[in-house]
């Protein structure tokens, strides 16, 4: 048998029922997917027996159970001690009158028990609702009321927050962990510690979660809010188990390594994979309280860690850190994580001499999503590569957006347009309903925002897709490159200016440590303009203006300038960039920030400010 008739047959095997050209034949590599069949295999298993997460954590429990799963500042927890922990939750759940799928706010910093907290609950189909430390007042209240949660849990490290929005909280119960004498409970909370010392320790009887299903709702994580309010995304039991084990089969990990995560528990990488890692791989969990730069290497070295997990500005912070012999004493063998731009990519990985890394894409609401474990040079830089069937298999297609517009491209008939190779365009990603593996799960009681992320009718009648949200480019060596969020890039001069591009460019200038690129609205001027928020101390403004001409279009230099004595960010080193773009150049609203602006004709950027602003906002010049 031929090549090609193999190929066919492992095709028609996978379920792939389209027609199949010799040159997607061609393209076809085993070894890519191979992996992804393996975990859908999986998955359908589980879903066939329909297990939920506190089942796959009781049956690691009964293998190790003298295994530190967890360490944390010190201690360490084994699988036995964390059980034990959950189970004394699980019974003061079910004291409380809570029942499947009632619903608990959790507000706590990282520590062993914000783990056994949410699974604790999950014992008896009871969801946690994983709220944002870092936000406050309105943004607090908003989470905790919109998640419908009767019960609120808080540690004593948030006893602050949870003050300021406790008397629009009367008429739910709030508990407070960690705080044991009356002086300390404030009065209108309860002591979860003494609580849980009056219940029992041992496991709950299955039958309390006999009829949780594992696509019903085990965990609320919410959006970062950059672009408004948190929305809450509901975490099914299948999302979690599906994405950890995608992470395990992936990354390799085992029962020997240990996985060092200084990211929010409250997010999804730190919440749902690094966890998921856990649970699956029986990998040892090393928290950090929060991120720190000056304690990051000294943690992984102490616990020997073997993985390490990053997010997006966290690699450049590090980097920005002074050259040190700390930098290679390590055994890390991998990083994990999302968001390593490739400007920094290489200089990251060697650096800090780490010989694989994980870099993956996803979203806490989306579907599917991408993976490329770098070994080697050349794999540096992009998501992953994936042939024709696989990405038939997942669902993937990167189709044209109209930038200036803000909308997806449809054709005469009334269907999307698909790019081509090297085309820069959005990720859109087929939903099956019917299937937990690529069910769109939605945000909890929000259709209208459900709604916006979905596309209808996308290449035929009935089909259905999840928007990402995010332009991506797919070239001839069928690699994945994300480019920009959607509303992120626009447009200036006819032409599109990508931000992400930009603020790679300028991150190469000398003396910059932290870079925010967006679009400004100009008065009678169509399009935006380019601006850029930097942290400097100073800045040579002529050999700037001269970089940014050699390096970069002449349509995507900045403008704009704007200095920030230190960048805004999210809980989870998000720039906040929606709120940046709201001030744009508005003097009034930059909160004092030194404001400068492009001047062609001297080619060099000039200070912005009160005498010259309505002559510059009205000129030609820009």
């Amino acid at each position: 048998m031929d090549q090609t008739k193999k190929l066919a047959i492992a095709a028609a095997a996978a379920g792939a029922a389209y027609a199949i050209d010799k040159k997607i034949l061609l393209s076809y590599d085993l070894n890519e997917y191979t992996g992804l069949i393996g975990v859908l295999l999986k998955m359908r298993y589980m879903a066939y027996k329909n297990t939920r997460v506190p089942d796959i954590w009781e049956e690691l429990v009964d293998t190790m159970p003298s295994k530190v799963m967890v360490a944390f500042e010190g201690a360490k927890w084994t699988a036995t001690q964390l059980d034990t922990f959950m189970n004394r939750i699980a019974h003061w759940a079910v004291s409380l009158g809570l029942t499947p799928g009632s619903v608990v706010g959790l507000v706590m910093e990282n520590r062993p028990e914000f783990i056994a907290i949410w699974m604790g609950l999950a014992k008896v189909g009871v969801v946690a609702a994983l709220i944002n430390t870092h936000i406050a007042y309105d943004g607090l209240l908003h989470c905790i009321n919109i998640s419908k949660a009767s019960v609120v849990i808080f540690g004593i490290e948030c006893m602050e927050k949870i003050n300021s929005v406790a008397h629009s909280l009367e008429d739910r119960k709030l508990f407070c962990y960690d705080a044991v004498e009356s002086n300390v409970v404030p009065a209108y909370a309860s002591s979860l510690s003494y609580a849980l010392s009056q219940v029992s320790c041992l496991r709950p009887p299955m039958n309390l979660r006999a009829n949780v299903k594992i696509t019903d709702m085990v965990l609320m994580i919410y959006t970062s809010g950059t672009t408004g309010l948190p929305k809450a995304a509901r975490i099914e039991h299948s999302s979690v188990i599906v994405r950890s084990l995608a992470m395990v089969q992936r990354t390799g990990a085992t029962i020997h390594d240990r996985l060092y995560c200084p990211l929010p528990l409250y997010h999804t990488s730190g919440g749902n994979l690094a966890v998921g890692i856990m649970l699956f791989a029986g990998t040892t969990l090393v928290l950090s309280r929060q991120f720190s730069t000056s304690r990051f290497w000294d943690e992984v070295s102490l616990y020997r860690c073997t993985m390490i997990q990053y997010i997006g500005e966290m690699c450049r912070y590090l980097l920005n850190t002074k050259p040190n012999d700390k930098d290679r004493q390590h055994a890390v063998r991998m990083a994990i994580g999302n968001g390593l731009r490739p400007d920094i990519w290489s200089t990251f990985q060697d650096r800090f001499g780490i010989p694989s890394v994980c870099e993956f894409y996803g979203a806490t609401e989306g579907i599917a999503g991408l993976v490329n474990v770098c070994r080697t040079q050349s794999d540096r830089g992009h998501l992953g590569r994936t042939g024709a069937l696989a990405n038939y298999i997942a669902g993937y297609v990167i189709v044209e957006y109209d930038v200036e517009n803000d909308e997806l491209v449809r054709n005469a008939d009334g269907f999307l347009q698909e790019c081509e190779r090297n085309q820069v365009g959005e990720l859109i990603v087929r939903v099956r309903m019917n299937d937990p593996t690529f069910k769109f799960q939605g945000y909890y009681n929000n259709k209208e925002a459900d709604k916006k992320k979905l596309v209808f009718n996308a290449f035929s009648k009935g089909d259905l897709y999840f928007r990402t949200g995010d332009l991506f480019r797919y070239d001839k060596q069928r690699c994945w490159h994300f480019m920009d969020r959607v509303g992120d890039t626009f447009r200036w001069n006819g032409e599109n200016v990508a931000t992400s591009e930009v603020a790679e460019t300028l991150s190469s200038f000398p003396g910059l440590s932290d870079i925010c690129v967006y679009g400004v609205a100009v008065p009678n001027r169509d399009g935006k303009a380019c601006m850029a928020a930097m942290v400097f101390d100073t800045l040579d403004m002529d050999a700037f203006a001269a970089f940014c001409i050699k390096k970069l279009p002449f349509y995507a230099v900045p403008r704009f300038l704007r200095r920030l004595p230190a960048m805004a960010v999210t809980g989870t080193m998000k720039h906040e960039k929606a709120k940046l773009r709201g001030q744009g150049t508005d003097l009034s609203k930059v909160n004092g920030d030194e404001l400068y602006v492009f001047d062609k004709s001297q080619t060099t950027y000039l200070r912005l400010d009160s005498q010259n602003y309505h002559q510059v906002m009205t000129s030609s010049r820009l």
